[in-house]
């Protein structure tokens, strides 16, 4: 398998996974985990006043009239707030209005909106002065956790920034409103610093100067509440608190951006590929945590909410491939592997094999020398002690000459078989035409043997080989022929079949067994119930052919005898086929 294509499957699982959206909800999980493990950071741009239970006891009942909301407004003025946003809602006419207008008017200002039962706008009163109205509409994931908004929102014709929208710019006028944009919240800077409202009244805390001061509701059972990705053990924080927030992420620029599908699905091919270039466990649990620590460097310095889950499911998925992939490999190479063992045993075996036949042979070879020399030791002591007449000296000298001549034939097949055995092919054979050498040696066997010999020969049959070789090769089946088949016909044939130049011989003898027709091709190996003769052409026919590249097979004839069958590689274009 193509080593990037798990990496590229692993991709496009990523891809897929992000574009339906199958793994969100943990994926949200996950972010938060992350944003919670980054350092937090001081805020520097807001502060929050909350109306708790003791400045209830303070202040009366809630709702505060709108008079006490003056004081408090005049009281985080005083301290030297850079603005005022209370979030807080304030629809229709009430007394006091007037005063909390001029409380207002004393610095830059903002208030609540919010939306009715029947989905319009819910304004602060006209007389409240010139404070800029934002909504305070969070957009809420599935899990009921607050962590993006709409920087604007329009209903009935009229739009609307949110409410830390417009805290931000009370401390910059000139801040762009992104109309219809989602802003999702980093909330690394925290906690934002919070007074009771008593202890405005009491004094002008210096914790709100030069900061945009958020007012809001805390008290037991009264005003809004929310979880943000960061609320102290998932517990709900006021309104308010998460407004502040908001509003500290959009002045210091602490907004999240999503990271494009394509950018993922990038991560996952790049780390699948590392994966599956190393094959270390370490390195791979590396690589496995990889996506979460991409997505914690994404979050603290490029402000980016990348997929980790998802990431980490296509490595599984591009790991599970190579895996796979590795497993298929490794039992490829066990089977090569143990398909070299099995040719190793089966060398070894022919090894031990070989060597056995080489230890009978010298066996054999021993056994066959001795046989003439001792006839002739014993030829030798008659002629030395004993006084003989003439014509039986000449008898015994005969036969030790005879005794001799078979010892020399042995001696020298013998040193034919292992000559032929250095002697290289490619340097020694020359084209010839098989054709005409067993044509010409066809007529010398009729002339020289006085019997009935047959011969159906294609003409123009080509070889590689050495001719002499081959001749005694076609000697050796023919002698063996007419050995085993006493005044009966020989046949000999000649032809292509594919590939093969295939020669033929044929007799009428008796025929040889099944189980002897491959051991008659061993040296010094004799069929027919030991025959006589040396034992050795047919072994010498089968190393010539195999010598030539060839082979020789002994079968029945039709009709009954014995039948010898050859066949050498034909020569096209001066080489074999």
């Amino acid at each position: 398998m193509n080593r990037a294509l798990p990496p590229a499957l692993g991709a496009l699982a990523t891809l897929v996974l992000h574009l339906s959206g199958a793994l969100g909800p943990v994926e949200l999980l996950t972010r938060d985990l992350l944003l919670r493990a980054l350092p937090a950071r001081t805020p520097a741009h807001v502060a929050v006043v909350l109306v708790d239970e003791e400045a209830l006891r303070r202040l009366g009942p809630w709702p505060l009239g709108r008079g006490t909301l003056a004081v408090l407004v005049d009281r985080i003025v005083d301290a030297g707030a850079r603005g005022v946003v209370v979030d807080i809602l304030l629809p229709g006419a009430r007394e006091g209005d007037d005063r909390l207008a001029g409380a207002l008017g004393r610095g830059p200002s903002a208030l609540a909106a919010g939306v009715d039962d029947t989905g319009a706008w819910l304004l602060p009163a006209p007389g409240l002065g010139a404070a800029r109205p934002g909504h305070v509409s969070f957009d809420l994931d599935r899990d009921g956790v607050v962590r993006r908004f709409a920087a604007t929102k329009e209903i009935g014709g009229r739009a609307l920034p949110a409410l830390p929208v417009a805290a931000a710019r009370l401390w910059d006028p000139g801040w762009p409103v992104p109309v219809g944009a989602t802003l999702r919240p980093g909330f690394r800077h925290r906690p934002v610093p919070a007074v009771g409202a008593a202890a405005v009244l009491d004094g002008a805390p210096g914790a709100l100067r030069g900061r945009v001061v958020f007012l809001g509701i805390n008290a037991a059972g009264v005003g809004d509440r929310f979880i943000s990705p960061v609320s102290p053990g998932g517990s709900p924080d006021p309104g308010v608190v998460i407004e502040a927030l908001s509003a500290e992420a959009v002045l210091s620029g602490d907004l999240l951006g999503q990271a494009p599908p394509l950018l993922t699905a990038l991560l996952t091919f790049g780390l699948g590929l590392a994966l599956g270039r190393w094959r270390r466990a370490w390195v791979a649990l590396g690589l496995g945590l990889a996506p979460m620590a991409l997505a914690a460097a994404a979050l603290a310095w490029a402000r980016l909410e990348l997929a980790p889950l998802g990431i980490l499911a296509g490595l599984l998925a591009a790991g599970a491939l190579t895996a796979l992939d590795r497993a298929r490999q490794a039992r490829r190479a066990m089977g090569a592997a143990d398909a070299r063992i099995a040719e190793l045993e089966r060398l070894q075996a022919g090894l031990a094999r070989a060597r056995l036949q080489d230890t009978e042979a010298r066996r054999v070879v021993a056994h066959e020398l001795k046989t003439p020399l001792t006839s002739m030791r014993g030829l030798a002591q008659l002629l030395a002690q004993f006084e003989l007449s003439g014509p039986e000296r000449e008898r015994v000298a005969r036969m030790v000459m005879n005794e001799s001549s078979r010892l020399a034939q042995m001696v020298d097949a013998l040193l034919d078989l292992e000559r032929l055995a250095l002697r290289p092919f490619e340097t020694s054979a020359q084209p010839l035409d098989l054709s005409a050498l067993v044509a010409g040696r066809v007529q010398i066997l009729r002339g020289g043997s006085g019997r009935d010999v047959t011969a159906d020969l294609e003409p123009g049959i080509r070889v590689l080989g050495d001719p002499a070789l081959l001749e005694r090769v076609l000697d050796n089946l023919t002698g063996n022929a007419l050995k085993f088949s006493p005044g009966g016909a020989l046949g000999l044939g000649l032809r292509r079949q594919g590939d093969w130049a295939v020669l033929e011989v044929r007799d009428q003898g008796p025929g040889i067994p099944p189980e002897e027709r491959t051991r008659i091709f061993g040296r010094f190996a004799r069929g027919q119930g030991g025959a006589p003769g040396l034992g050795l052409g047919l072994a010498l026919v089968a190393e010539a052919l195999a010598w030539h590249r060839g082979e020789v097979e002994a079968d029945e004839a039709p009709g009954g005898g014995a039948l010898f069958r050859a066949r050498l590689p034909l020569m096209v274009d001066g080489r074999n086929l």
